[in-house]
């Protein structure tokens, strides 16, 4: 028998426990809102919405429209506003200007519904205060030598290829937001996280971009909006796969002077220079670990929404 949870339901067991409870697209959403609940000193219980009854997918429609059916509830007791929070992504909406299936979502934007910042929740988690700490789990660097210089270089390839990810998503927003559009690429194309496909697409886009910053321009965006329109898994796995391979040729850079040398090689041992790389570890072990990390600067307001949850 498929049991599923009632929508009414978990905002009584909300109110009678004191824990209130959030409603997310997806099952990759729930650890991570877990670990930023946590920075908020804040017990809450995570529910997917194609978990809860009436909503058969996942996804941001059906937890606006879950929203949308606890509104009467606010009417019948004050405080019901602090006992739940639906959380969505970012997404094209703002640029679509139309809204989500007849359901003015902003209405709701205080009354339950959160809208990230970011066009995704993973672009919130590629930052230089996780990427310190990624640093110092893979090497064995003391923390007083990941300084902002060290940091500036690791970041330094990934913030090369900015420009490749702007116009790509700006392909990706304008076939979202145009029908007519036979974009070259779209928002669920995840072949962008391949350095050698990226290239492709960003070859294909040379003569477009002409076009696609009138585009810009006409939605008041611009290179600085990357973060608003970069879908956030492509965001995150550039960020980690060019700064990872950085990570990895810092003991060859302290090695040969060409960076602050480690304690090890100034003594003459570089067998055991600190920058080296562990072994053991790989890329989708260090995309796991930096969905561990809360940048409690960078996601500052979502920990300031959940805190206000009773």
């Amino acid at each position: 028998m498929i049991f599923k949870y009632n929508l009414p339901e978990l905002l009584n067991t909300a109110i009678m426990t004191d824990t209130p409870f959030l409603l997310v697209e997806g099952v990759d959403d729930v650890q991570v809102y877990e670990n930023i609940a946590e920075k908020a000193e804040k017990e809450v219980t995570i529910y997917i919405i194609n978990n809860i009854e009436e909503y058969e997918t996942a996804g941001c429609d059906n937890v606006i429209k879950a929203i949308d059916k606890l509104q009467p509830k606010l009417a019948e007791r004050a405080d019901n506003i602090r006992r739940f929070l639906g959380i969505i992504d970012r997404d094209v909406r703002p640029y679509r200007g139309v809204q989500v299936d007849e359901i003015d979502f902003t209405k709701l934007y205080d009354k339950g519904l959160f809208i990230l910042k970011y066009y995704s929740i993973e672009t919130y988690f590629a930052t230089k205060a996780n990427l310190k700490k990624l640093i110092r789990k893979h090497t064995s660097l003391p923390s007083n030598m990941i300084n902002d210089g060290l940091l500036n270089l690791v970041e330094s390839e990934f913030n090369n290829i900015g420009e490749e990810l702007y116009f790509i998503s700006l392909e990706a927003l304008k076939n979202a937001c145009d029908t007519d559009y036979n974009g070259i690429v779209g928002y669920s194309n995840n072949s962008i996280n391949n350095e050698h496909r990226r290239n492709h697409f960003n070859q294909q886009l040379i003569v477009k971009r002409n076009d696609l910053d009138v585009f810009a321009v006409n939605l008041g965006l611009n290179s600085n909006d990357l973060k608003l329109i970069c879908k956030g898994k492509w965001f995150l796995n550039n960020y980690i796969s060019r700064t990872y391979a950085q990570i990895q040729d810092l003991s060859n850079r302290c090695i040969s002077k060409e960076i602050s040398q480690c304690q090890s090689c100034i003594a003459g041992n570089a067998k055991s220079c600190q920058y080296k790389h562990i072994k053991g570890y790989n890329i989708s072990n260090v995309y796991n670990d930096i969905l561990e990390y809360v940048d409690e600067v960078e996601c500052k307001d979502i920990i300031e929404r959940l805190q206000l949850l009773i």
